[in-house]
C-alpha cells in the first residue's frame, strides 16, 4: 500500500446553525454543534475510513478537546504525528437557514506560529511519502521547507483565498491543486463569469506548471484541466445538512481515486454527496462500499 503522509490542521469545530435568514447586528434564533475538523484532519479521517491509513502531521493542543480529537482519530486509522502546542486550534463556522457558511472565523495561530525547525523533525516522514497532501494552514516558512525537500508528488487544498496566497511561488512543484472558484480567481486574478472562463483558470495553473487542477463550484458542480481535457461535472440534487467538509471530502475522494486507479472525478463527487449528508464535517458513513454505491446511484 502506499503511504500517505498529509500535513494540515486539525480544529476543534463549532457550527452555528440559523433557524430562519441571519439578521446582522441582532440575536438569531438556532442551535449550536461541535465536532472535531481542520482541513488535514477532514482528508485523513475521509481516508482513514476508505481504509488509506494516512499519516496526519499536524498541530494540536495539550489541552482534553486536543487528547480526545487523537483518541477518536487514531479508532478511526489515522496515524497521529503531532506537533504539541498549547491549545488546539478552532474553527467557527456560522451557517444560514440553507446549510451554507455565512461566515466563519479560523482560530488558527497555534498552527500559524510552528516553526520550521519544528516540522524539520517530522522530515523523515516526509521524505518517506509515496504521496504527500497539504493544506495551506502552515506558515510560508514551513510550506516553503515542505516543497524544497518533498520526494513524492504533492496535492494541495487551497482552503481559503488569504491562506492560498503562500503557494502561488510553488506552483512548479505542485502536481495536484484544489480549488473553489473565488480561491481561483483571487489566485489567478481572472475573473469567470462562463465555463470558457473556467478553463482559462485551468490553463493558467497548467501552464504555471500544475499538472492537475481542479475547480470546485458548489451547487454548479466542479471542474478538472489535466492538460488534455477540459471536464465539467453538475452538482446533484442532495440534501444538505452541512457544506463545510465537502470539499475536503471530494479532495479525499481523488486521493483515493489515484491511489486504486479509478475516475477521481467520480470518486471526488461521491465522497462530497456523502458528507454533505451530515452536520458534522466528516461523514461516518464514509467508507469503500457507500463510495462505489454513490457512483453508481448518481451515475457519476
Amino acid at each position: 500500500m502506499k503511504k500517505i503522509v498529509i500535513i494540515g490542521g486539525t480544529n476543534h469545530d463549532i457550527f452555528a446553525y440559523a433557524h430562519h435568514s441571519i439578521k446582522l447586528n441582532d440575536s438569531n434564533p438556532g442551535y449550536l454543534l461541535d465536532s472535531y475538523g481542520g482541513v488535514g484532519r477532514n482528508i485523513a479521517e475521509n481516508l482513514a475510513r476508505l481504509d488509506l491509513n494516512p499519516m496526519l502531521i499536524t498541530a494540536i493542543g495539550k489541552d482534553d478537546i486536543g487528547k480526545k480529537i487523537i483518541k477518536a482519530g487514531s479508532k478511526t486509522g489515522i496515524d497521529f504525528e503531532v506537533i504539541e502546542t498549547v491549545k488546539t486550534p478552532s474553527y467557527l463556522a456560522v451557517l444560514d437557514h440553507n446549510k451554507d457558511m455565512f461566515v466563519s472565523i479560523a482560530a488558527m495561530d497555534e498552527i500559524e506560529n510552528i516553526s520550521v525547525e519544528q516540522i524539520k523533525e517530522k522530515e523523515l516522514f516526509i521524505k518517506q511519502a509515496d504521496l504527500l497532501v497539504l493544506d495551506t494552514n502552515f506558515n510560508q516558512n514551513v510550506l516553503s521547507y515542505i516543497f524544497d525537500i518533498a520526494t513524492a508528488p504533492i496535492y494541495v487544498e487551497a482552503i481559503s483565498t488569504k491562506k492560498a496566497q503562500k503557494i502561488k511561488t510553488h506552483y512548479h512543484k505542485i502536481h495536484t491543486l484544489k480549488m473553489n472558484l473565488i480561491e481561483a480567481m483571487s489566485l489567478s486574478g481572472l475573473d469567470c463569469k462562463t465555463s470558457k472562463d473556467i478553463e482559462r483558470l485551468g490553463e493558467y495553473f497548467y501552464n504555471l506548471g500544475v499538472k492537475e487542477v481542479y475547480i470546485t463550484q458548489g451547487k454548479k458542480g466542479a471542474y478538472v484541466f489535466n492538460g488534455l481535457k477540459h471536464q465539467f461535472s453538475k452538482a446533484r440534487n442532495v440534501s444538505v445538512l452541512n457544506t463545510t467538509g465537502a470539499g475536503d471530502a471530494f479532495f479525499a475522494g481523488i486521493i483515493y481515486a489515484k491511489i486504486n486507479q479509478l475516475n477521481p472525478f467520480a470518486c471526488g463527487m461521491a465522497a462530497s454527496i456523502i458528507t454533505l449528508d451530515v452536520e458534522e464535517a466528516v461523514s461516518s458513513a464514509m467508507n469503500q462500499k457507500q463510495l462505489i454505491e454513490t457512483i453508481k446511484e448518481y451515475q457519476l
